[in-house]
């Protein structure tokens, strides 16, 4: 559209100076203009960069009414109705771009962007392939359909899309970035780390590829490195309050993972001047594994003390504070997970969290967390009954809850809406997809509200939490109104603390008289051990794993196969003493998920009991690497016994041990989190295996050992009746009732 008007020339100036009032000054002027169509259009260009998409399209329209008539006036008219959601239109429009002009690249781009906010992703992928046909090095189009097979999990096709995009644009730090997520969803992190440091090659301070390597770097459990990189990203003099916390959250969880908490504490100290976010950056820092009970204690008066204060100073709080924004990424990506591995009462703390969480929250998102009427007894509609987590997949937070609704799937009384709030899909999304309705919204701080509104729409009577508190968006959402009635499972068994959640959904077995208490919820008691359990699939005998790990054939493989953070300093005495009186016993623990390093100081904290008793602990216990399921339950296959974890009890490794056989020896707490074996053993009419104290506890172990005839009477038992624990149906129907 070059032209010799100098006015017209001003005009274009103007746009791509930014300018766009002066275009907009020459609105009112245009009528009758020799070359009024065209100022239509710019005018039309200014508005769209203005962000007023609907006088946009006027103007775009005008110009077209006046003769001017380009594949540019319909590509950017088609641009327009993308932005107002006419996705329909826009792709008429840019079908008739590309009628006037069939090479137009951007065209068919956009063309293939607005199938996909259709949800038509066959018609967009075909878009981007003919136009690649065409115009192999159209680098865009192949970065763009990259990113589709990527969505689509076609990761292996996403690879060659983004090679084809770096061959013809090698310094596009975009595409490396992204090749390295595609090499990271396939369990290629070798490969991902390399694309994301060619991305920083070509630009250092590219903030998504340093994210990732830094995050890459944890998954690999190099933490020291991946210390550094967050480090570096955290430098970045251009993030946003968003960025700032992530980079800040990494560090701290790489501090942790080294042992490092007084750094910690100093790092948020000095991360800001302003007491509220020094407070709200001090609550991330929670030991993963505690060096003595004094440390325990401490930290958790540390804690309370900061959430205390924390909580006063945010009263009144609102979104004009300059503080706002970056407290409100905090709540997004703070969860308190490992506050409820000191293994005391955890309601006043979890209440006292779901007040700051409130109060920061409020000024955004306060529209969900108004009160929502219930259903009208006389409604005689479906019930409609939703479940949401961010592990709606195959994990132990979760996957239980299958059960619960397995009386209620497929009956046309019930709606069943199942709504994962994070990124992962696998097999078990698609069982929870196959209850109902399946909604994936994964929640983040800068898109939450359109998603939450989703729910909210879909007009529930019952939403059920299944962990809240492994996840920053199971504390954020259960703190807010979702739907009438709200109730929490056992994923994560602790209170919430919050307002909104009027049950949790326990099982008798593990609540006795008097746990009402620790909850803030009303205590709701299924059946038995409250779960209706799928029995577990042994995958092979565990025979491979003698010769894998170096396990002794000759001596009996004791198993206390639970995470490290469960392992309190006041329990390790109990390991050394089953060795001091049953030398021959080996026993074996897993390996931490994350830094090596972990296990290693969980294995020298233990060190000090069994030297106490003259052993050597190497003779004694070993801490095996992080199994797959598989060797897992191989590893119960092959085990003598179970020694439970004391003050937070195997849940699904209990089910698991009892399924093959194999005893478990627990002691109950006060806590329903101390609780779970316990349940399953009365379930099984064996309390012989069940602890009176932790004298007790010891001695049943070393029974079990020295008294083949008592083994081999509870193995029996274990054998003979282990069905009572599994596909308890009467679970199921009583949640379906009491819901």
């Amino acid at each position: 559209h070059n032209t010799p008007e100098a006015g017209l020339s001003q005009l274009y100036e103007a746009l791509r100076s930014g300018h766009f009032q002066e275009i907009l000054d020459q609105e009112s002027a245009m009528h009758g203009h020799l070359h009024e169509g065209e100022i239509a259009y710019l005018v039309g260009l200014a508005y769209d960069q203005s962000g007023k998409h609907e006088l946009a399209l006027k103007a775009y329209e005008k110009a077209q009414v006046v003769g001017f008539l380009t594949p540019y006036v319909l590509f950017n008219g088609a641009n327009a109705c993308r932005s107002l959601g006419f996705s329909d239109e826009a792709i008429r429009l840019y079908r008739e771009a590309l009628l006037l002009f069939p090479g137009f690249a951007e065209a068919h781009q956009n063309l293939s962007h607005a199938y996909c906010d259709l949800g038509d992703l066959n018609a967009a992928e075909r878009e981007l392939r003919l136009l690649l046909r065409d115009q192999p090095d159209c680098h865009t189009a192949a970065f763009s359909l990259g990113n589709l097979l990527r969505d689509r999990k076609c990761f292996s096709e996403a690879i060659e899309a983004y090679r084809l995009c770096l061959e013809y644009a090698p310094a596009y730090p975009d595409a490396w970035n992204n090749l390295g997520l595609v090499y990271s969803s396939s369990k290629q992190l070798k490969e991902a780390l390399a694309c994301y440091r060619h991305a920083l090659s070509v630009d250092s301070c590219f903030k998504p590829a340093r994210q990732n390597l830094a995050q890459g770097l944890v998954q690999d459990k190099r933490h020291l490195d991946a210390l550094e990189q967050f480090e570096f990203f955290y430098r970045l003099s251009t993030l946003t309050p968003s960025e700032k916390v992530i980079g800040f959250q990494g560090r701290v969880a790489c501090l942790m993972e080294l042992d490092r908490y007084d750094d910690a504490i100093t790092f948020a100290d000095a991360d800001s001047s302003d007491r509220r976010l020094q407070l709200i950056s001090r609550l991330h820092i929670l030991p993963v594994l505690y060096r003595d009970d004094e440390q325990v204690s401490s930290v958790r008066r540390r804690w309370s003390d900061d959430a205390h204060e924390l909580y006063g100073l945010l009263d009144g709080l609102d979104e004009q504070d300059t503080c706002w924004p970056e407290l409100y990424a905090h709540a997004w990506s703070l969860s308190n997970f490992y506050l409820a591995y000191q293994m005391e009462d955890d309601r006043p703390l979890q209440e006292l969290y779901a007040g700051i969480l409130d109060r920061i929250l409020r000024p955004r998102l306060g529209k969900f967390m108004q009160p929502l009427l219930q259903r009208d007894q006389s409604d005689q509609s479906p019930l409609r009954c939703g479940v949401i987590s961010p592990h709606l997949n195959n994990h132990n937070g979760a996957i239980w809850a299958l059960g619960w609704f397995e009386a209620m799937a497929g009956k046309s009384e019930y709606q069943i809406f199942s709504y994962n709030i994070a990124d992962h899909e696998d097999f078990g999304t698609q069982r929870f997809a196959a209850l109902g309705t399946y909604r994936h919204l994964p929640l983040k701080e800068g898109t939450a509200e359109s998603m939450l509104q989703q729910i909210r729409d879909d007009r529930l009577d019952f939403l059920l939490f299944t962990d809240i508190g492994m996840h920053p968006a199971s504390k954020v959402t259960s703190v807010l109104q979702l739907a009438p009635v709200q109730a929490q499972g056992w994923g994560h068994p602790i209170t919430s603390g919050s307002r909104t959640m009027r049950y949790f959904f326990s099982g008798e077995g593990m609540e006795p008289p008097g746990n009402d208490g620790h909850y803030s919820e009303i205590l709701y008691r299924l059946p038995n051990t409250g779960l209706n359990y799928e029995p577990p699939l042994a995958v092979h005998d565990g025979q491979s794993l003698y010769e894998a790990f170096d396990l002794p054939r000759d001596r009996p493989i004791l198993n206390s196969l639970q995470s490290t953070f469960k392992y309190l300093p006041r329990n390790d005495w109990t390991f050394a003493e089953i060795a001091i009186r049953y030398p021959q016993a080996f026993i074996v623990l897993v390996g931490h998920m994350g830094s090596g390093g972990i296990a290693n100081r969980l294995f020298e904290r233990m060190q000090p009991q069994f030297k106490k008793r003259g052993l050597n602990i190497e003779e004694h216990l070993r801490i095996l690497p992080r199994l797959d399921y598989g060797d897992y339950m191989g590893l119960f296959s092959i085990s003598h016994h179970t020694i439970d974890t004391i003050d937070w009890n195997g849940g699904n490794s209990s089910m698991q041990s009892l399924s093959l056989g194999c005893p478990v020896v627990t002691k109950p707490s006060t806590f329903m989190r101390g609780r779970h074996t316990v349940s399953m053993l009365e379930m099984l009419d064996l309390p012989e295996l069940i602890a009176r104290d932790d004298d007790d506890y010891v001695d049943i172990s070393v029974r079990l050992l020295a008294d083949v005839k008592f083994y081999n009477d509870m193995r029996q038992k274990i054998v003979d009746r282990n069905q009572r624990l599994f596909s308890d149906q009467e679970v199921s129907i009583a949640f379906k009732k009491a819901i």
